[in-house]
């Protein structure tokens, strides 16, 4: 039941109505048994200040930030994680008696999403497309899982650049390398590189029928590809990849791990998921995107 005490959590970003946040979250708050409510608010980029000050005033006690005030936001926030700090961008802001402090999740919900497929990360090479925000996230979490080399891609030469220099510089990951353009010998990479993950948004609506690689005849039952994209729940990217045997994974569980952890991080409390709880979630977020394409 829902009283004057009841802690709100939200979700600020522009577009934002067809968000999972609000559903995911308060199925978070019905299985745990927390006293809590989640909410969405459209903000556009404009008014993002006046709602982080909206936070404080009203005692919105934690929110989730999705595009594009992931990166803008940390100028109102008062304190941030070494993770904010370093990758330049939060998605989750905590209130504490007017004290707000942000915090990125997304590394941590690529590992949580893992499982076991984690130790297939230590000391080997990965394939990384993409340059933007989320790549900056997953460059975090493969330093944190101990890869040997990072090979990466972007068709944007300058957001690459800041990446290359993120992982050799601050990182620990010197023995990364950019490739310059979809290079002809990439049969050859993918032969030697045994992961390979797409941090681009090739593959969703309206480009569902496109991959970052294409006619690749060297992927076997050795590779593990994985896709952040969560919608389709296949991208061609991972349907090319299961054909040949590869082991594919979507991003679908890394937005519930990421969304778990903001959570945590709200609530102090150490919440887990089983394996049957894992499966209801999963059939629900699909079940919904299923019915909002």
């Amino acid at each position: 039941m829902i009283k004057a005490t009841t802690p709100l959590y939200a979700v600020i970003g522009d577009p934002i109505a067809h968000s999972l946040s609000p559903l995911m979250q308060n199925w978070f708050i019905q299985h745990f048994g927390l006293d809590a409510v989640y909410v969405a608010f459209r903000v556009c980029p404009t008014e993002l200040k006046n709602a982080v000050q909206g936070m404080r005033a009203l005692g919105i006690q934690g929110m989730n930030v999705t595009v594009p005030h992931k990166e803008a936001v940390t100028a109102w926030t008062d304190e941030y994680s070494s993770e904010v700090t370093l990758l330049g961008a939060a998605n989750t802001l905590k209130n504490v008696d007017g004290k707000i402090s942000a915090f990125v999740t997304d590394p941590y919900g690529f590992i949580e999403s893992l499982s076991e497929n984690s130790a297939r990360f230590n000391q080997a090479d990965v394939l990384l497309f993409g340059a933007g925000g989320a790549a900056r996230s997953v460059c975090y979490a493969l330093s944190r899982l101990s890869v040997n080399r990072i090979i990466l891609h972007d068709i944007d030469d300058q957001k690459t650049e800041s990446l290359l220099r993120l992982c050799r510089t601050n990182l620990g990951l010197t023995k990364t390398v950019a490739l310059k353009s979809i290079a002809d010998d990439m049969n050859d990479i993918i032969a030697a590189t045994p992961i390979v993950i797409n941090a681009t948004a090739i593959g969703m609506h309206p480009q569902e029928n496109q991959s970052v690689i294409e006619n690749v005849r060297t992927i076997n039952k050795g590779h593990f590809f994985y896709d952040l994209i969560y919608n389709p729940a296949k991208t061609r990217f991972l349907r090319m990849a299961e054909k040949a045997g590869a082991v594919v994974q979507s991003g679908l569980d890394m937005l519930i791990f990421q969304g778990l952890q903001s959570m945590r991080i709200w609530t102090g409390e150490e919440l887990k998921l089983n394996h049957a709880s894992m499966q209801e979630l999963r059939t629900l977020l699909t079940h919904f995107l299923g019915n909002h394409e």
